[in-house]
């Protein structure tokens, strides 16, 4: 009799044991762990207008370049697209989605949150894809902009003006002519064919929580012109599609690419 209590006894702590360790099992499965999101900052682009060494702060005031030659800006203005953000290890913060026009009246472009973070360059395009060129501006957009068109209403066949670069300048050959006989010029660069990638060098920066995170460039405009035959008027104009193809309007896409760097 007593044997027989002692099993009972040993087949209920037995029994107790298996019930506990599956409630167990079930409220282990059942838990949920969370991860705090990962903080951010703002990324801003600071953007500065210049001809050579000189800040443009006024158009058509007259700027003297280091070669001595005369320019004034009537406009200078282009659309920026597909920005990112490379981290030290090489990978990228895509901002793909995000596009807009840099003009001389503002040099702050927020461009979007991005991880905290150490960082060491940003890579951007001058133009837009080939998508965006196609598509017909909107209301209220920066694409419903007259300037960045080639014509007096946009066709999508024509696509947008990427860069819009005009004003005067002297043309002669030793850089030493008057105000009086500046000659006007307009660059027009657009068509899918001069969507240019930007790869700014290394220069490292960290984004904080919470904080804006500004990267200065400067844009020097006057590069546009490096290796232009400033003398012959066939060369002071880009101002349609057709003229895209030619030889000048080939040089100063190629140097888009030269235009910038850092404060």
């Amino acid at each position: 009799m007593e044997s027989n209590n002692i099993s009972k006894t040993i087949f209920f702590v037995i029994f107790l044991a298996f019930f506990i360790s599956i409630f167990s099992c079930k409220k282990d499965s059942s838990t949920t762990t969370t991860t705090a999101a990962t903080p951010n900052g703002t990324l801003i682009l600071h953007l500065h207008t210049n001809v050579d060494t000189t800040e443009v702060d006024n158009y058509d005031s007259v700027y003297t370049l280091s070669s001595g030659r005369k320019i004034s800006v009537h406009l200078a203005q282009m659309f920026i697209s597909h920005v990112q953000a490379v981290k030290l290890d090489g990978s990228v913060v895509d901002f793909s989605g995000f596009s807009f026009l840099k003009v001389m009246e503002n040099e702050a472009y927020v461009i979007g949150n991005i991880p905290v973070g150490n960082y060491k360059s940003v890579n951007f395009s001058v133009g837009l894809d080939a998508a965006t060129n196609a598509a017909s501006p909107t209301t209220g957009s920066i694409f419903n902009t007259p300037a960045m068109w080639f014509n007096s209403t946009y066709s999508s066949s024509d696509g947008y003006v990427f860069v819009n670069f005009q004003g005067k300048i002297d043309t002669t050959t030793n850089a030493n002519g008057s105000v009086a006989n500046m000659q006007p010029f307009t660059y027009k660069i657009g068509t899918n064919a001069h969507l240019t990638n930007i790869n700014m060098p290394e220069q490292d920066y960290t984004v904080a929580a919470n904080t804006p995170q500004y990267v200065h460039i400067i844009i020097d405009y006057s590069k546009l012109l490096t290796g232009v035959q400033l003398n012959q008027s066939a060369n002071l104009s880009v101002a349609n599609v057709a003229a895209n193809s030619s030889t000048v309007a080939n040089k100063i896409s190629n140097n888009i690419a030269n235009l910038f760097h850092y404060e």
